[in-house]
């Protein structure tokens, strides 16, 4: 049986390929070439070609870099091709020969004295969410013949053994078992790391974040959609890991550019403040685009479908409103809400900072309003959410103890209710403003013949809509932290190939991220997250590269609730990514400027965080309305009836 280089030859794709079979050359060097080889590059885009050149150029240069583009334009395809024109991979039989040579020498020769050449590059490291590890081993598989091992699990001590012995090119491992066993994975001379998502290092004090510093080389390359989450601060981190010091202290970046780019975004800005916001924006894409690639989904307009987002606010249940209200007149919340006055023993401080530190309870206000804000997140969201868990700590049990007793004291049939451990019968849409809507919204979706995601933060509310969609017929899959990595892939494929499986129940933090879903074209986010790119992670798991098909978003918002302050301060943020990190102009529709408490506008502090609006509109609109400011997505309100 023989077998042609075609025959052999990774990728090997069912469709045809949309550009020549030719090798992308890189550089010269003689008779010497880099190339991306032709078997790659014929399915690449000319933006995935740049990328790929972007870091080589950095990688000839000894330095490190940052690949920024927006999610869903193939930041790992363009991984590959950089690894297989620094590895001279074919792409054919020409790699398996090399690797079954390598392995005949070393075994099954005699000559005792026989030493086998030293590889010419040193291994990569590549380092991602624990979620992610599998996508990374099936995408080398498919695109190349790379002679990889996951030091993860089981398999730390024999990927360690191996890469040693220079038998390995590519080790990956996760966030984690990086951490945890640094010295050893520093003991390898690494050509270069790779790290995936590595926005997860924008905070500069977690040991994440120190760990990956000590890496012990230069060459250090980052991925992520998302590298401004919530402020610019976690941007200096993630440069200053791939090139330190390029933007000096984080004292020296905050002082000049943080603080004139935060005031310039202001409603009301003055003329000058605007002139030295623009300047400095100026200044700092100068330095951004030296070591940063950002290209955003525009890029490929034409080559995807569309895609609709849809902003649903919804009314809360009488059930949800009467509890809402009592937790906010709650003695506690008083305190919280008085926590930024000045004190009244005459000092300088505030409250919070002098005399009112604690309640009568001696717990610390500060731990209050977190306490304060995640249980309106709950109730926004479903009041059942309210009951501890097994499991939970006895501070916060009966701390939620005393929140349900005052809070439902009115609601002694929901009480009844919650003593169903199936929570079938919380699940009904009577009790839920959110569920009312998502009721019809998946009737719909039905008749059309749709696949949907829905994600949630909450693996309790995912217990919830489980019950509700057992009761109404519908054929589902879940998947949540519990789900082990391997199995994720199965169930990810099973959606995507089976037409009967209507739903894909997701945990926004664990299905949010590298998993490949377009066989959906309807995404549900039940609970938006105070991080606007865990939900835009969340809806490209199905708007992205080889989706076929129009895809709608559906974002359900409590109107009036805390939820619609976490959405406004999503849009803040969004907007300061958008002008710093994507070279973007951008409306100014808020007065507040985060973390300045003197400019808190409409969107900061606890006064505007502790209220509930009532009526038939919203902030939101209210806001977008008066700014003139036209949205890429659709708002509407639903009274839930």
């Amino acid at each position: 049986l023989f077998f042609t280089d075609d025959d052999m030859e990774k990728p090997k794709f069912s469709f045809p390929s949309p550009g020549a079979k030719v090798p992308f050359i890189l550089s010269h060097n003689g008779d010497e070439q880099n190339i991306v080889p032709a078997s790659i590059n014929q399915y690449l885009r000319d933006y995935q070609r740049d990328g790929i050149r972007f870091l080589y150029n950095h990688y000839q240069l000894k330095q490190g870099a940052i690949l920024g583009d927006d999610m869903g334009l193939g930041k790992t395809v363009q991984v590959i091709g950089f690894l297989a024109a620094i590895l001279n991979k074919k792409g054919n039989n020409d790699d398996i020969m090399k690797q079954k040579l390598s392995f005949i020498k070393k075994v099954c020769m005699s000559d005792t004295n026989y030493n086998e050449p030293e590889r010419s590059t040193s291994p990569f490291l590549i380092i991602g969410p624990g979620s992610v590890i599998y996508n990374w081993l099936d995408e080398l598989d498919t695109w190349g013949y790379f002679t990889t091992s996951k030091y993860h699990g089981t398999d730390k001590e024999y990927s360690l053994t191996e890469v040693k012995k220079g038998k390995l090119e590519i080790v990956i491992t996760s966030f984690e078992t990086f951490r945890d066993n640094l010295n050893d994975i520093c003991s390898v001379d690494w050509q270069a790391v790779i790290v995936d998502e590595v926005h997860r290092i924008k905070d500069v004090k977690s040991l994440t974040t120190q760990a990956l510093r000590k890496i012990p080389t230069q060459l250090r390359y980052g991925l992520t959609g998302t590298a401004l989450q919530n402020n610019m601060v976690e941007l200096w981190s993630i440069l200053d890991w791939a090139q330190p010091g390029i933007l000096g202290s984080v004292y020296e970046f905050t002082e000049e550019f943080v603080r004139p780019i935060e005031k310039g975004q202001r409603n009301d800005v003055t003329k000058r403040e605007l002139a030295e916001a623009r300047k400095k924006k100026e200044k700092f894409r100068e330095i951004r685009k030296k070591i940063m690639l950002r290209r955003m989904k525009a890029l490929i307009a034409d080559q995807l479908p569309e895609k609709d987002d849809n902003v649903v606010f919804c009314k809360l249940s009488h059930l949800q409103t009467s509890v809402y209200k009592a937790i906010l007149n709650h003695p506690d919340l008083l305190l919280v809400l008085k926590m930024e006055d000045p004190c009244s023993c005459g000092s300088d401080k505030s409250r919070a900072k002098c005399c009112f530190k604690i309640n009568r309870d001696g717990i610390n206000i500060q731990s209050i309003r977190f306490s304060f804000m995640h249980l309106l997140m709950k109730v926004a969201n479903h009041v059942a959410l309210l009951i501890p868990r097994e499991g939970t700590s006895y501070l916060q049990k009966t701390r939620s103890n005393e929140i349900c007793e005052i809070a439902l004291k009115d609601h002694q049939e929901f009480i009844n209710l919650t003593k169903d451990a199936t929570f079938r019968t919380l699940s009904d849409p009577r009790y839920c403003g959110k569920m009312k809507v998502l009721q019809g919204l998946l009737q719909v979706f039905e008749k059309t013949h749709s696949k949907v995601l829905i994600f949630s933060l909450s693996t309790k509310l995912l217990d919830i809509l489980e019950q509700y969609l057992i009761s109404s017929s519908y054929e589902f899959r879940r998947l949540d932290g519990s789900v082990s990595n391997k199995k994720r892939m199965e169930l990810v494929r099973e959606f995507n190939k089976n037409p009967n499986i209507f739903i894909f129940l997701i945990s926004t933090k664990a299905g949010g991220l590298g998993l490949n879903l377009t066989g959906a074209n309807r995404v549900v986010i039940f609970d938006p997250n105070w991080n606007p790119s865990h939900d835009l992670q969340a809806q490209d798991r199905a708007y992205r590269i080889g989706q076929r098909q129009d895809v709608q978003v559906y974002r359900l918002i409590s109107a009036g609730t805390i939820e619609e302050n976490v959405y406004l301060r999503q849009i803040y943020k969004q907007q300061l990514g958008n002008v710093v990190v994507s070279s973007e102009n951008a409306k100014r529709l808020f007065h507040g400027v985060q973390g300045n408490r003197f400019r808190q506008g409409e969107l900061f502090g606890v006064q505007n965080m502790f209220q509930l609006r009532t009526g038939e509109s919203c902030l939101t609109m209210d806001i977008l309305e008066v700014r003139k400011f036209c949205t890429s997505f659709i708002v509407f309100l639903t009274t839930g009836k």
